[in-house]
């Protein structure tokens, strides 16, 4: 073997180790994915009294987890883990009046249950953002935390607590709750 061919191989070794060492973090990034589903609260003034606490649940939500995970290419015994890493809510522009916003909002606890499953917090927040504000972030409360089993139950409800600081407007105000998932999958369930 001369020279020119050793180097050859020297350059092609070298070249597949470097490919494999940057194409499995690539990878790793393309087995994960997130995913959002939003929860829907009324507020009223049926359920809106100044300086009160008030507690409103949303309607069930069901969703289709396993089809999302199936249309990643991967399956359910491939999920490695599921975990929240955001929160917001936001004021429905389509089914709130245009000038709804937080305003009558003091401060706020976001709850979340799955089908089967215990309540937990997924957030809170102890002053709502001053202003005309019709978005916001939460700070994730569940940090870290594996939630596979509970986005498995396909059926989830939020609860708000909440405490105003004002008449709600005349008319209804629709909030979203909306939490983001990493999802992190095996390929092919591999």
């Amino acid at each position: 073997m001369n020279k020119e061919q050793l180097l050859k191989k020297l350059l092609f070794i070298t070249a597949i180790l470097g490919f494999t060492s940057i194409g499995c973090s690539d990878f790793d990034r393309r087995t994960q994915f997130n995913m959002t589903y939003t929860n829907r609260v009324v507020l009223d003034s049926s359920n809106t009294k100044p300086g009160l606490k008030h507690d409103i649940t949303s309607d069930t939500l069901k969703v289709d987890f396993l089809g999302l995970v199936r249309d990643h290419s991967s399956t359910e015994n491939g999920i490695e883990s599921v975990k929240m890493v955001g929160l917001s809510v936001e004021i429905d522009k389509k089914k709130s009046p245009d000038r709804g916003n937080f305003d009558f909002i003091r401060n706020m606890e976001i709850f979340i249950q799955g089908k089967g499953m215990d309540e937990f917090q997924l957030g809170n927040v102890d002053s709502v953002p001053l202003g005309r504000v019709k978005y916001f972030e939460i700070k994730v409360i569940p940090e870290g935390e594996d939630l596979t089993d509970f986005v498995k139950t396909e059926e989830f409800v939020c609860r708000m607590k909440y405490t105003t600081n004002k008449p709600v407007p005349d008319t209804a105000v629709v909030v979203k709750i909306t939490p983001t998932y990493l999802v992190d999958t095996k390929k092919f369930g591999v």
